[in-house]
C-alpha cells in the first residue's frame, strides 16, 4: 500500500499562473523608470526606453531562452547577462544598480502574470486538509524578485517552502532542486505529490526521487508517454486525485474519474 500524501509540490508557470503576451506598454513604462533612474544616478544622458527594451530586455529574454532550449541544468547568472547587455549600449553599472534595473523591469512584467482560476480555492482546500505545500520552479530571475511576485499575487502565504532554480543554482530535472523543496516542507518523497505541466521536469524528475506525479494540461498540452501517475485537465481536478489516493484507489481508477468530468 502506498504511503499517504502529506505534501504537494507544485510547478509555478503554467501550473499556478499563466501569462499574457509580452506586455509592451507596461515594459515601456518600466524602462522609462529605468531611464530616469540611470540618468539621475549617472548624471548623463542614457538610451531611451524603447532602445533599452530592444537591446537589454529582449536580449536577456533571448539568451535565457537559448540556454533553456540547450537543456542545461545549471541556472544562468542573470545579473551577468544584464551587465553584458547594458555594457553594449554604453552603460557600466554597479551590481546594486543592475539589480534595481531588474526589479523595475519585473514590475512591468507583473502586469502580464495572472493566477489560474482554480488556484486559490485549490490551495485553500489543500491547506484545510493539512497538507504542506511547496513550489519548485525553473526561474532565472533573482529569488528576492520571484518571492516578491508571489507576495504581490497573494500566493506566498500558502507555501511552507519555495525553491527557485536561481536560488538553488540548478534547474529541474536536477535532483538537487527537488531535494531542496522536500527539505523545506519536511516531507519524504514517498509521501509527496508533484504537480506540473512538463513531463521531463514535473513528472520524470520527481518520480526519479520517489514522488508521485500529476501532469496538468490546463495551459500546456505535453504528450505523456505513460510516465505520469495522473493526468488532469485543470488544477481543480487535483482534489479528485487526492480523494482517490485517500480512498486507496489505483491511478487508473482515479484517472478515469478525473477525465470523465471533462
Amino acid at each position: 500500500m502506498s504511503a499517504p500524501i502529506e505534501a504537494v509540490l507544485l510547478d509555478y508557470g503554467h501550473t499556478l499562473i499563466y501569462f499574457d503576451e509580452r506586455p509592451h506598454s507596461a515594459l515601456l513604462g518600466a524602462y522609462e523608470n529605468v531611464n530616469r533612474l540611470l540618468a539621475d544616478t549617472l548624471e548623463r544622458e542614457v538610451p531611451v526606453a524603447q532602445v533599452m527594451i530592444e537591446k537589454v530586455s529582449q536580449r536577456v529574454d533571448a539568451e535565457i531562452q537559448r540556454d533553456y532550449a540547450a537543456g542545461r541544468e545549471e541556472e544562468v547568472e542573470i545579473a551577468a547577462i544584464y551587465d553584458a547587455a547594458l555594457r553594449d549600449i554604453g552603460l557600466e553599472l554597479e551590481p546594486a544598480l543592475i539589480e534595481r534595473v531588474m526589479e523595475l523591469e519585473q514590475e512591468g512584467w507583473l502586469k502580464s502574470v495572472h493566477v489560474g482560476p482554480d488556484v486559490v480555492s485549490t490551495l485553500e482546500e489543500l491547506r484545510r486538509r493539512g497538507l504542506r505545500l511547496g513550489i519548485v520552479s525553473n526561474a532565472a530571475y533573482l529569488p528576492r524578485l520571484m518571492n516578491a511576485q508571489l507576495a504581490a499575487l497573494g500566493l506566498a502565504k500558502y507555501f511552507s517552502g519555495v525553491s527557485f532554480s536561481s536560488e538553488v543554482g540548478v534547474r529541474k530535472p536536477h535532483p538537487a532542486i527537488y531535494r531542496d523543496a522536500l527539505a523545506k516542507v519536511g516531507v519524504e518523497p514517498s509521501r509527496t505529490l508533484f504537480v506540473g505541466d512538463r513531463v521531463r521536469e514535473d513528472v520524470q524528475g520527481p518520480k526519479s526521487l520517489g514522488m508521485r506525479a500529476v501532469l496538468t494540461r490546463e495551459w500546456r498540452q505535453e504528450d505523456d508517454p505513460g510516465a505520469a501517475d495522473f493526468v488532469i485537465a485543470r488544477l481543480g481536478d487535483l482534489l479528485t486525485v487526492l480523494n482517490g489516493l485517500a480512498a486507496g484507489r489505483h491511478a487508473a481508477d482515479t484517472y478515469n474519474e478525473v477525465t470523465s468530468r471533462e
